[in-house]
């Protein structure tokens, strides 16, 4: 008996070593991990980039008139990257409407990124996939450097708009009117200072 009785010590100790190794290596993986919704390296690279990608917009020839908003769009993305989304800043076409073409004003072309979904389902709405441009209803014109785009733009019905649109469109125009940009009538991504 005693024999036995040795083995089940040996056992029941290379047992408890297992149980404690495996606590041990759970404990030291949580403390590697940072807890949701801290704002992390990962966090902070969409938002590190939006800004850079503002700069680097805002210093092609066709948006020098606008080089002087870049505060304000870095404190729109400031705000974005709170709420989990990022500024695209498309480029700085020159907008015309129907009749009034030739007095044709310069714009910013924007759409919003979707950075965290969970996050910023709590400020906008419709589908929120990370990665993908917010729901605006249509596409925002894509410019190209080095050429002064010129943008015709027509009234889009508010009927044949979701409500979740709508809600998006409103959201934008009010947090860019907070930084002193005023939006363009008939558009949801044309931009001007006030």
């Amino acid at each position: 008996m005693p024999e036995e009785q040795q083995t089940a010590r040996t056992m029941g100790r290379g047992w408890a070593h297992s149980c404690v190794g495996v606590l041990a290596l759970g404990l030291a993986s949580c403390a590697v991990l940072p807890p949701q919704g801290v704002a992390g390296q990962d966090e902070a690279q969409p938002a590190t980039r939006a800004e850079s990608e503002i700069a680097a917009v805002l210093s092609q020839a066709e948006c020098r008139n606008m080089a002087g908003q870049r505060a304000h769009l870095q404190a729109v993305q400031a705000t974005l990257a709170r709420e989990g989304m990022a500024l695209r800043v498309l480029g700085c076409p020159q907008l015309a409407s129907g009749a009034k073409a030739a007095a044709a004003q310069q714009v910013l072309a924007v759409a919003v990124l979707v950075v965290d979904g969970e996050r910023a389902a709590k400020t906008v709405r419709g589908p929120l996939a990370d990665g993908e441009l917010l729901d605006m209803g249509s596409a925002a014109p894509q410019s190209k450097p080095g050429l002064a785009q010129r943008v015709s733009i027509q009234a889009q019905p508010a009927e044949n708009v979701s409500p979740d649109v709508l809600h998006n469109r409103a959201w934008l125009r009010a947090l860019m009117g907070r930084q002193g940009l005023r939006a363009v009538p008939d558009t949801w991504w044309a931009f001007a200072p006030r």
